[in-house]
């Protein structure tokens, strides 16, 4: 009765034209449960019988029968998804092939009679040609026919050879046999048989993890290599050799290898498409450099008013996502924008890129004060990303929701992309409007497409991801994930902002939806789906601080995959390959709000404090360092990883920790300087911080008639912004 109630009031605020304004926690339920399963693109109880009819001809030996129900049922998935252990879902063809892949010799070979004579002819042109498509086609739709090995043998070699080790070494353990349940715990189909030497196998999966860089698993691989396959001898590294010897001396090398040559870019969101990136230098923030007028980015005191509006403590949840901007650094350029603009620095001196002006694209004016007003009692709040690459800047503009009550969102304009040639200056390519979805956040792009989450409302809030071309913008495909009901539960507008993550060739996203899922980018499949325990139950009125979780993709690195979804309290490790589970924190790290990124062996999150967590194969999941003990940090904004330290803004100072230790290294002290926290970015040695309403850079300082020209110049060339 009570949530009856609380929607008349509802409804009533909505037909009085005070939409979301007068909504208190006594006029509605706060309380919500998120109780419902998440919904999933699963096969129907159809398939169910037809699996259970091709075990029945497997338990009578009718081997042709078999082999045909399920050649049928992958012919007829259209790829949607079986379960493979708790929680974990693959593609119908994939668990076919697991199926396949376990009969006995007999229905093995009955199987291969059908599928290898086209098996051969792209196994043998994808070794004349280096071809990874064609080599990928064996392996997607006939794994247990006789060429599976092989081509998992070649297409390894191919990926080695394109620096990408961590998927190298996937596809050769794929080739080692497996019993059926180790199969299906890993989730992933294995070759039934090799007749490939499993020393040669292993000696490459050991190179893999060393020209990799992850020395500890390659200790532990060459030690079981050691007790295997004593003495072992092959071709490796184009000679013949002991392996294990060679192998020894090569891991010796590698712990004194150069470290690669320093990037210091910023072309997207956390540095990375892989989310996961240290700056090369430390900063030298003596003074200010230049700082430059934004006007106001976001509507923050509007949205501090709704943090109290809901009764939230705003240092818990709100302020510790900070503004909205999130600059990114590409060559002399420092960009930054907000909902309907987009600006173009250059990071020496804090003037327009290019001409008087330093806007490079406008929404206009009137598009923004449509949705300022109406914030009351929005989940969520503004999220400002960009991606750049070849020249090339992709955005996310336009209103920031993404989930409004369809019967009671205001008239405004819709979200859209847009992509900006910064070669011409900032002229505008294309730009694409997604009604009646909603993008998520801004794209990825890997040089011929982007890739951009969208969202679409209903009953339960629906993820997506879409691939547009780069040039044109033309849709190529959209894929649907989850669909999962969410806080707001259709009763009160959303901003989210998710992005995608790219490592290695292959999509990830964390949807906040109870689901993790990986994604090819040829055509969109889903590679896999992982679920996670959700936290079902809440109040809006007290939202627990987890729920701050706003811009949290997924953290890439080496084969793992890092989520700290917004409904769980936990932080998860999952392999990259097969979506299962490695470890998992405890509940007291629900405060972490950002995945900074991955240094050394330890994942750094932050939030009332920074946590040093373990990812080490040992000792996985362990929490190493906490700083401060005491969860005092007032944290502003989003910090970084670089050269050898830890920048974490708070409000009116940053803090500098050393990454390997957590020792506190230096307090930068924003107050005296007239500048307040916010996201932080590193490049070529100056801080620089995104405030509500600034772009400001700590550098060497300027003379203060210099600086107070410099600053005057930088306002004068901003246009005006309209009052919030």
């Amino acid at each position: 009765m009570a949530r009856v109630l609380g929607m008349v009031g509802f409804w009533t605020a909505v037909s009085s034209g005070l939409a979301f304004a007068q909504w208190t926690p006594a006029s509605v339920n706060s309380r919500f449960e998120l109780a419902e399963a998440v919904g999933l693109d699963r096969a129907d109880s159809r398939v169910a019988v037809e699996l259970e009819r091709a075990d029945a001809y497997v338990t009578d030996a009718q081997w042709d029968e078999a082999v045909a129900t399920l050649r049928r049922v992958m012919e007829q998935s259209d790829e949607r998804l079986w379960p493979v252990g708790t929680g974990r879902f693959i593609p119908l063809r994939e668990y076919c092939q697991m199926r396949l892949a376990a009969l006995p010799p007999a229905g093995l070979a009955v199987y291969r009679a059908q599928v290898d004579p086209s098996a051969r002819r792209w196994y043998e042109r994808g070794v004349a040609r280096h071809d990874p498509v064609l080599l990928r086609k064996v392996v997607d739709e006939s794994l247990a026919g006789s060429h599976g090995d092989d081509a998992l043998l070649a297409l390894g070699e191919l990926e080695l050879d394109a620096g990408r080790p961590a998927v190298a070494r996937a596809c050769w353990e794929r080739i080692l046999p497996a019993s059926r349940s180790d199969e299906e715990s890993q989730g992933r189909p294995t070759f039934p048989d090799t007749n490939l030497d499993p020393a040669a196998v292993r000696a490459r999966m050991v190179l893999a993890s060393i020209l990799e860089g992850s020395l500890e698993r390659a200790a532990d691989e060459l030690a079981k290599f050691e007790r295997l396959h004593p003495g072992a001898r092959g071709r490796l590294g184009g000679g013949e050799v002991e392996y294990a010897a060679a192998l020894r001396k090569l891991m010796a090398a590698a712990a004194n290898w150069p470290m690669p040559r320093a990037d210091e870019n910023w072309p997207t969101f956390a540095g990375a498409p892989c989310r996961t990136r240290v700056a090369p230098r430390e900063a030298e923030p003596d003074g200010i450099a230049w700082r430059f007028s934004l006007g106001e980015t976001r509507p923050g005191k509007s949205l501090r008013a709704d943090a109290s509006y809901f009764g939230v403590n705003i240092s818990d949840v709100w302020s510790a996502a900070g503004p909205a901007a999130h600059p990114v650094r590409v060559g002399p350029l420092v960009l930054v924008n907000d909902t309907r603009r987009i600006w173009a620095l250059k990071l020496a001196s804090g003037t327009p890129a290019w001409g008087d002006s330093a806007v490079v694209y406008d929404e206009g004016d009137d598009a923004s004060a449509a949705w300022r007003g109406v914030l009351k009692g929005t989940l969520g709040r503004p999220q400002c990303t960009m991606t750049v690459l070849d020249g090339k800047l992709y955005a996310r503009m336009g209103h920031p929701w993404t989930g409004p009550p369809r019967e009671t969102s205001p008239s405004l304009e819709t979200s859209c992309l847009v992509a900006i040639d910064l070669a011409g200056e900032g002229r505008l390519l294309w730009k694409i409007t997604p009604e009646p979805w909603a993008f998520e956040g801004t794209p990825l792009c890997d040089g011929r497409n982007v890739y951009v989450a969208m969202r679409r409302g209903d009953i339960r809030e629906q993820a997506h991801v879409a691939c547009y071309d780069a040039q044109t913008g033309r849709r190529q495909w959209r894929r649907f994930i989850c669909a999962a009901r969410t806080p707001g539960q259709n009763l009160f507008p959303e901003m989210t902002h998710n992005l995608l993550t790219l490592g290695d060739g292959t999509l990830f996203y964390n949807t906040n939806l109870d689901a993790v899922a990986a994604l090819s980018t040829e055509e969109g499949r889903v590679k896999w789906v992982s679920l996670y325990p959700r936290r079902r139950e809440g109040d809006l009125a007290r939202l627990a601080p987890h729920w701050g979780r706003s811009l949290n993709p997924c953290v890439y690195h080496q084969g793992t995959l890092f989520v700290a979804p917004a409904d769980s309290r936990r932080i998860f490790a999952l392999d990259a390959w097969s979506g299962r589970i490695l470890w998992r924190t405890g509940p007291e790290v629900e405060d972490a709000v950002h995945l900074l990124g991955v240094t050394g062996d330890q994942l750094v999150a932050t939030g009332r404090r920074v946590y040093w967590i373990d990812a080490s194969r040992e000792n996985q999941g362990r929490i190493r360092q906490i700083w401060p003990r005491d969860g005092s940090l007032r944290s502003q904004g989003r910090g970084v990883l670089a050269g050898g330290s830890v920048y974490v803004p708070a409000d009116d100072r940053v803090y500098v920790l050393d990454q390997r230790t957590a020792e506190l290294r230096r307090i930068i002290e924003l107050r005296p300087k007239g500048v307040a926290g916010g996201n932080l970015l590193v490049a070529d040695g100056q801080l620089l911080i995104a405030t509500n309403d600034e772009l400001i850079a700590l550098g060497p300082a300027a003379t203060n008639a210099t600086e107070r020209g410099s600053v005057e110049q930088a306002r004068r060339l901003t246009p005006k912004s309209p009052n919030p």
